[in-house]
């Protein structure tokens, strides 16, 4: 009886060692779409009043109504309303050529990497004069996360969507680096760029894949 009772339990516990990477995957992807969701629900759910094509300012009731509840006035509506919902957002990164659309969270802690992509903190902004740096992991599965990331090169685009303003990037160079060379996040000049880090190769993640792109678009 013990012996069968051991098989069963030996039996379990294998089913659910295989069965981890995939359950693993499942749970993040579904906090990554539910993330997806809120950010668009954020914005689908802005509504402006109906005005007549004579009046100039077709937002401005709406806006003092936001400042009389104690809101700046530094920032159109959909911002302030995706803030208000917790969304630990900064926009949208999307990669057409390998079917990349990803949240992208503040700050490349450990937790946010597991679900999306993330900002490196004390680097740029989007669409602002420096170095606006992204980190993914890569995954095992197919187009998840920044997996297809090797496969861009220069002269493809890279889009940013803040919610408020879309930022169009051309990938300027890919290049493979040691983990200690952090020049590649120091900004070039006056230049406006994005810089996407993530491990390479998947299997060990020795050293990091670097794909830099310069703005051309807003």
């Amino acid at each position: 009886m013990r012996t069968k009772i051991l098989s069963g339990v030996l039996v379990a516990a294998g089913i659910l060692l295989l069965a981890y990477p995939h359950l693993s995957a499942w749970y993040y992807d579904r906090q990554q779409q539910q993330l997806v969701n809120r950010w668009q629900e954020a914005f689908a759910t802005v509504q402006l009043p109906v005005q007549s094509e004579a009046e100039q300012h077709p937002a401005a009731d709406y806006a003092e109504d936001l400042l009389e509840e104690g809101e700046s006035n530094d920032a159109p509506y959909p911002e302030r309303k995706a803030v208000q919902l917790g969304l630990d957002m900064e926009g949208m990164l999307y990669i057409d050529k390998i079917d990349l659309e990803l949240p992208i969270l503040t700050g490349a802690t450990e937790q946010n990497l597991k679900t999306t992509a993330a900002s490196i903190a004390d680097t740029g902004k989007p669409g602002e004069v420096g170095n606006y740096a992204i980190a993914g992991h890569r995954n095992h599965a197919y187009g998840r996360n920044f997996n297809r990331l090797d496969e861009l090169a220069e002269g493809d685009a890279i889009e940013v969507d803040t919610g408020n303003q879309v930022f169009r990037y051309e990938v300027t160079e890919k290049l493979y680096v040691e983990p200690h060379e952090v020049w590649v996040l120091e900004p070039e000049g006056t230049k406006q760029e994005i810089t996407l880090v993530t491990c390479h190769p998947i299997d060990t993640g020795t050293h990091r894949l670097i794909v830099k792109g310069i703005l051309i678009e807003t």
